[in-house]
């Protein structure tokens, strides 16, 4: 087979744009195996580099920290079904007099919010005027001015003085300017009001990240080992935090590369911990594992020179093609062969395409087809026919500027300029396209795909583009295929089949004569090949065919929270919510309800429901910089939100100059690289002077929050409902198209 796919590096989370948010699966040992997705590069670091099993340090070493076993990891689990995890005290109330000016920060008008809750400051009524200290204090933080957000904060622990939030909330700030000891005793203050979880585990991570900062690794690890076997919502925080810790630790060094690992194994999308294992290769001298971790985050963002560069000097030093570490599925022959076709619109799609949601250009390709196959030029009409199984090569000829078609021998036997047609006499016959080659190797997912339907061949300067036109049903199961790593359950797929149907047709009809609908690579429609599909995806797309979603948006996102972005909820125990600047932190605080239909099987995997990153505020400033004169990062505020608080829009303010992002896709790559799994997120600056040096980013669940959450339908399933009941659920005002008789229901 050769190269093999493993698993997949790179899949945007909501939408195609400036970067990827599936930064690599966990970062498993060669031979690994998952869904193809993309261009992998696999990197194992072993645990200690220099022995298996390394001796133990004596026993007057007080600076060692130590990983979990096995037996350990039992207890956690254990630990991690404890009901206090999944009760929330938090509340959400708030006085109907701060509405007015709250509604104005969700517009993005912050400006007038703030001067509007300064009106209430000091409003002779404690619980109100509290309120709206507190929203004066979460938007000063947002706004770069952290000294007034802590005096706002102190105010509203006067006026209220048996809250435990503007507590904690004034420990954070602490935090934030960089007042350590402040923080640390305001984090223990907060334990005479409360011992709940939701309060005690943030407090607990406020304090180990005084430790951090100060530099003071050993108190550091203390905490956050605690944390580590305490709290199953930041677990892959504190394995980064751990690694960081132990890397920098006299007699701790060889178990940085193990925790960080396990920060991948918990959360894929820790970008953190790639960037300090790519650091800790390279410290080491592992030339191959270091360029391993460059190019994922090449892969990633692949404008930073400094990257690019590290990842060059790197695939010098290892003597090899950097193909040879990159892992595609790769096929000989057609697996499918033979699928039945099913009459419905036809739908283009762009092959092989790129982040930026185009088709790449390649220099050759080969095709086998299942069946009789023939070639047609647009002006010469038929040029060809080719028998089942005979294999082709599509080569650019840069000295003509043409494509050529070559038999098995490189013989040429048609070169064209113009576009051409690769189709099948048979349509329940399939194409096999394979060993695609482009200049750039991370452009898009480079993998053998087998796929329905015709190929429009497309020659251009520098080499040629591929469209695939094929019937929505027949595309069906093999969207389908993408998604199988996150629902299995039978019912679920059939309602997803209905979210795609829905969606390809909704697609097609808004603008028919488009060069091309869909692309392979969208967040959306994730196409890896029909040579993905099993008898139980054909079937669901059957059980399922004909019916269509109207009046609705057939969303879907991965995971969810309790809160998705409409009114629908994925939890009986709806959180008595309503948007205030300060409820978004408390949210993203929040436990989760015990019957939250998304939950995890394991109690150590919650980060695709309820996650928390650290991000070097460097990082952003080198991303602004390449498109301004920006400076240094010195605040970061959402300023358009949805309904619920998922923010739309976000302003970034340096020290010479304020960019704003305009998507959800965009602050995903400025802030992570696109790393973040969704839109509904709060930030916690971390300030050296006036410039943040570095943030952290809570959030819950994953894309935009709309439509079908995968998860959630797998639950639903799982509880008994099938999946008319689950599009019910998730689509309550949706009406339902019968697309053979054309009645609504």
């Amino acid at each position: 087979m050769g190269k093999q796919a493993l698993f997949t590096l790179c899949v945007l989370v909501f939408g195609t744009g400036h970067g990827f948010a599936s930064i690599v699966g966990g970062v498993p040992p060669v031979g690994a195996s998952s869904q193809p997705g993309g261009p992998s590069v696999v990197a194992s670091v072993n645990a200690a580099p220099q022995e298996e099993n390394p001796a133990p340090e004596p026993a007057t070493q007080p600076n060692r920290i130590t990983t979990t076993t096995s037996l350990t990891t039992v207890k956690m689990r254990s630990r991690f079904s404890d009901p206090s995890l999944f009760k929330s005290v938090l509340s959400y109330q708030l006085p109907a007099e701060l509405e007015g000016a709250l509604d104005k920060c969700r517009q993005g008008l912050t400006d007038e919010c703030f001067f509007s809750l300064k009106g209430f400051e000091a409003d002779p009524n404690p619980a109100l005027a509290s309120a709206a200290n507190m929203e004066l204090a979460a938007l000063a933080l947002q706004r770069g001015m952290p000294k007034e957000a802590l005096a706002y904060a102190q105010a509203a622990v006067k006026l209220t003085p048996d809250d435990p939030y503007p507590v904690l909330y004034s420990g954070w700030v602490y935090l934030s300017l960089g007042k350590y000891k402040k923080a640390r005793q305001a984090f223990a203050d907060l334990m005479y009001l409360t011992a709940d979880f939701e309060y005690v585990s943030s407090a607990k991570l406020g304090t180990a990240l005084t430790w951090y900062f100060d530099g003071d690794e050993k108190k550091a690890a203390q905490d956050l080992q605690y944390l580590y076997t305490a709290d199953p919502y930041t677990i892959s925080l504190t394995a980064y935090l751990l690694g960081d810790v132990s890397s920098r630790m006299k007699g701790s060094k060889q178990f940085a590369p193990i925790f960080l690992q396990q920060a991948l194994e918990h959360d894929k999308n820790n970008y953190a911990a790639v960037k300090l294992l790519a650091k800790l290769a390279e410290k080491e001298k592992n030339k191959l594992h270091a360029w391993q971790y460059y190019a994922t985050l090449y892969a990633l963002d692949p404008q930073n020179e400094a990257v690019a560069k590290k990842m060059a000097k790197y695939e010098d030093a290892i003597g090899a093609k950097a193909e040879n570490f990159l892992y595609y599925l790769r096929l000989e022959n057609p697996i499918a062969a033979r699928v039945e076709s099913v009459p419905s619109p036809e739908v283009r799609m762009a092959l092989y395409a790129t982040r930026e949601g185009k088709p790449a250009v390649l220099q050759s390709l080969k095709f086998i087809p299942s069946g009789t196959a023939r070639i047609t030029d647009e002006k010469l009409g038929e040029v060809k026919s080719l028998a089942s199984y005979q294999e082709r090569r599509l080569e650019y000829n840069p000295q003509t500027a043409a494509v050529d078609l070559l038999d098995a021998k490189g013989h040429v036997e048609f070169s064209a300029k113009r576009p051409f047609v690769i189709s099948l006499e048979q349509d329940d016959r399939t194409l096999l396209l394979r060993d695609a080659v482009t200049p750039n190797l991370f452009a898009a997912d480079l993998s053998d795909k087998e796929l329905k339907g015709s190929v429009t061949v497309i020659p251009q300067e520098g080499g040629m583009t591929f469209i695939n036109t094929v019937r929505a049903e027949d595309l069906v199961p093999s969207l389908l295929a993408a998604r199988t790593q996150e629902i299995r359950q039978e019912e679920a797929l059939r309602a997803l089949a209905v979210v795609f149907r829905s969606a390809l047709l909704d697609t097609v009809e808004k603008d028919p004569q488009a060069p091309y609908h869909i692309t392979d690579n969208d967040s959306f429609f994730k196409f890896r090949g029909i040579n993905m599909v099993f008898p139980n995806l054909l079937e669901a797309a059957r059980v399922s065919v004909g019916v269509r979603l109207k009046n609705t948006q057939p969303g879907l996102y991965e995971d969810c929270g309790p809160l998705g972005a409409d009114t629908c909820t994925n939890t009986l125990h709806k959180p008595d919510y309503q948007f205030s600047v300060v409820n978004v932190g408390k949210y993203m605080l929040s436990n989760p309800p015990v019957d939250l239909v998304s939950k995890p099987q394991d109690s150590t995997h919650w980060s695709d429901v309820k996650w928390v990153y650290l991000f070097d505020g460097a990082d952003v400033e080198e991303r602004l910089n390449r498109q301004m004169k920006f400076g240094r990062l010195r605040a970061l505020e959402p300023l358009k939100r949805t309904q619920n608080g998922r923010v739309l829009s976000m302003r970034f303010t340096g020290s010479k100059g304020t960019y704003e992002a305009q998507t959800p896709q965009e602050i995903a790559f400025l802030l992570g690289a696109g790393s973040l799994r969704s839109n509904f997120f709060d930030i916690i600056p971390f300030y050296k002077g006036k410039n943040i040096r570095s943030f952290m980013v809570r959030g819950y669940d994953s894309g935009l929050g709309v439509g079908l959450c995968l998860q959630g339908a797998e639950g639903l399933a799982k509880e008994g409902l099938d999946y008319m009941g689950i599009i019910k659920y998730y689509f309550p005002e949706a009406r339902l198209l019968d697309t053979k008789t054309g009645k609504i229901k």
